[in-house]
């Protein structure tokens, strides 16, 4: 039995070894990861817009950018659908890269031990959501990452991302076919979208798609510090409209810069390097595909 610290030996070493795959993701994106530096040291609560249904490839690139700028020394526990832990093979994957089953147990021990939990509160809702409303914040009204952050004393760090939704064509949640044929039961699964992108066009409700190369740009908020009781429903909900709204506001600013209606991407233009956002950090990006990843640190 490997003790914790031989475990997170571990994960780094094989993050490490998945650099190469990490950067090429961030070009296939032409991704900008801004706002590194407002991570506070110690245990945080990193809380982020759900984006692609069960890809989320937005999540990929912040963490490795993350790590790329750290070293490696302070990878982020990220929780996950129980249904990814079922899976032979793919459990073994997920823990190697930081996931861990969802449950207040995990989070709770992890933020304990001073790591940094990243959570999707608005889980399948969010992720499965119409494409139009794919600037639109919905955290689904919940609120146990607010209790997670008040009972651990931790702060609450939005990660928005705008643009992560953009790689596939979602028209319906399929919630209603979720719940007629009874996945909620026997998978905790709520939505099955009926969507379009690759590989199929048509994508079976539920399955994973291979995401567009759309430009996605990820920005760290600043940290909200919290306060007040657990048990004080309109505290909790205060806390929650605060969190919401700005990361609402965040989103629909980043949204503003996608080049959704701009000229493609000139193959022959130089790497881009944004400065980041205010006491933020970017990293660099290029145009997809086209020249080789280059790193600097942000």
């Amino acid at each position: 039995m490997k003790t914790e610290k031989e475990t997170l030996a571990g994960n780094a070493a094989y993050m490490r070894r998945l650099e190469p795959i990490a950067k090429a993701l961030i070009r296939y994106f032409d991704a900008e990861i801004l706002g590194l530096d407002r991570i506070p040291r110690g245990s945080a609560l990193l809380v982020g817009n759900h984006n692609a249904g069960v890809i989320t490839p937005d999540s990929y690139v912040f963490v490795w950018a993350w790590l790329m700028k750290n070293g490696y020394t302070d990878i982020p526990v990220a929780l996950g659908h129980d249904l990814i832990f079922r899976i032979p093979g793919v459990a073994d994957l997920a823990r190697s890269i930081g996931l861990v089953p969802a449950s207040w147990e995990n989070a709770g021990l992890s933020l304990a031990r001073g790591q940094k939990v990243l959570v999707y509160p608005g889980g399948q809702r969010e992720s499965a959501r119409p494409s139009r409303d794919r600037d639109r914040v919905d955290l689904g009204g919940h609120f146990g990452f607010i209790r997670l952050a008040l009972k651990a004393g931790v702060p609450i760090v939005p990660v928005v991302a705008a643009g992560a939704h953009d790689g596939w064509h979602v028209v319906t949640r399929g919630e209603k076919l979720a719940r007629m044929l009874n996945f909620k039961r026997f998978f905790r699964v709520e939505s099955l979208p009926l969507a379009f992108g690759l590989p199929t066009g048509v994508l079976f409700p539920g399955a994973p798609h291979i995401p567009l190369p759309r430009k996605m740009i990820i920005e760290v908020q600043p940290p909200i510090a919290i306060g007040g009781s657990v048990d004080d429903r309109k505290n909790l909900q205060e806390i929650y409209d605060e969190v919401e709204a700005k990361m609402q506001a965040a989103l629909t600013r980043l949204a503003s810069r996608l080049p959704r209606s701009a000229a493609p991407l000139d193959p022959s233009g130089p790497a881009r390097v944004d400065p980041g956002a205010a006491g933020g950090s970017a990293l660099p990006t290029t145009p997809v595909a086209w020249t080789p990843v280059t790193s600097a640190s942000p």
